[in-house]
């Protein structure tokens, strides 16, 4: 009777079954949307809100970031040690020492869609690019003698823009079919029409948005300009009055640009944060819409790069700290990891 009874039990569960199958397909998408969607909800609020960057003179400046692999790099004024550290670990361990392929000093720092990682050197003029699956050195190139070599954009064809603080020019970096690379003085940016100031820190970051333009800040008048690709043509984009003074790295994403700005000179009235804009479509207006700064606040946020985890990765340089030939404000280093909401 057990045996009958069972069998039948079995019958039953196989009719409904094949009675619900087609309800349960058609919300089986919705159901498993909704768990994939939780799942990364789950992971992403597990992410450290910080980052460590070991030794205690690190000062570490720009970072860049790997979405095929949850790698970031940052590197140090100090010296030009590179480190590495995964997004979802809370500490970054060196990846190539100081000294090595003659860096002494790093600036800016991207990635671009081959996992090459391009490495700025500030005053020591140098621009590197490596393979970051295996830390070879790809080329070495040199902006002009005695320029600040700073920040460095990839656009989506591959060719990169890179500023140079104390020379009026922003180079461009390419490489041909051959492997072979070039960077040349691409645009004069004092004959551009920005409101050059020998001697200062003038365009620094710089991103590129869509397919025809530039994004540059200019740190010492915190004026936003906007480049054309194609024709060199420099606008200044109008910010409703707002200015964007100490403005340092840019990131872009959906309209939104992402300006940090540190306080290079120990203003008592300027608090390091991170400046939310809202652009226009046509890039030429732009609209403050607050500043991002964490609970335990920023140390002259050098640099930043924005994750696919929603994240907004900010170094906390301390470069203030250095140029004033002081010791750190605080210890450890770190990277705020910041959500976009």
């Amino acid at each position: 009777m057990r045996l009958l009874a069972s069998a039948l039990a079995t019958v039953t569960v196989l009719a409904l079954t094949v009675a619900t199958g087609s309800q349960a397909a058609v919300g089986s998408e919705s159901a498993v949307g909704s768990q994939s969607a939780a799942r990364s909800e789950s992971a992403t609020a597990r992410l450290p809100d910080h980052y460590v960057i070991p030794g205690e003179k690190a000062f570490p400046t720009g970072v860049a970031y790997d979405p095929r692999t949850g790698h970031y790099y940052v590197g140090s004024a100090q010296d030009g040690t590179l480190y590495r550290g995964h997004v979802r670990k809370p500490d970054a361990r060196v990846w190539s020492p100081a000294g090595r392929d003659g860096r002494s000093f790093t600036a800016g720092m991207t990635m671009d869609g081959e996992g090459r990682l391009y490495v700025n050197g500030g005053g020591t003029g140098t621009l590197r690019v490596y393979d970051s699956a295996t830390g070879t050195l790809l080329t070495t190139q040199h902006g002009a003698k005695g320029g600040f070599v700073n920040d460095v954009t990839v656009a989506a064809d591959g060719t990169a823009y890179v500023t140079d603080s104390f020379k009026p020019v922003v180079y461009r970096l390419t490489e041909d079919e051959r492997g072979r690379w070039k960077l040349e003085h691409w645009l004069d940016v004092d004959a551009s029409g920005v409101d050059w100031v020998d001697g200062q820190h003038n365009l620094n970051g710089i991103v590129a948005v869509g397919t025809r333009h530039l994004l540059a800040v200019q740190s010492n008048t915190g004026k936003l300009w906007r480049i054309d690709r194609s024709t060199g043509r420099t606008t200044e984009v109008d910010l409703g009055g707002h200015t964007l003074v100490n403005g340092d790295a840019l990131a872009w994403r959906d309209g939104r640009l992402y300006v940090t700005q540190g306080n290079l000179y120990d203003d008592p009235d300027t608090e390091p944060q991170v400046a939310v804009v809202e652009m226009d479509d046509d890039l030429t207006s732009g609209r403050f819409l607050h500043a991002l700064v964490p609970p335990e606040g920023l140390l002259h946020p050098s640099a930043a790069v924005i994750t696919d985890h929603d994240r907004l990765l900010v170094v906390n340089s301390q470069y203030n700290r250095w140029v004033g030939g002081l010791p750190p404000e605080s210890l450890p280093f770190t990277v705020s990891s910041l959500p976009l909401g």
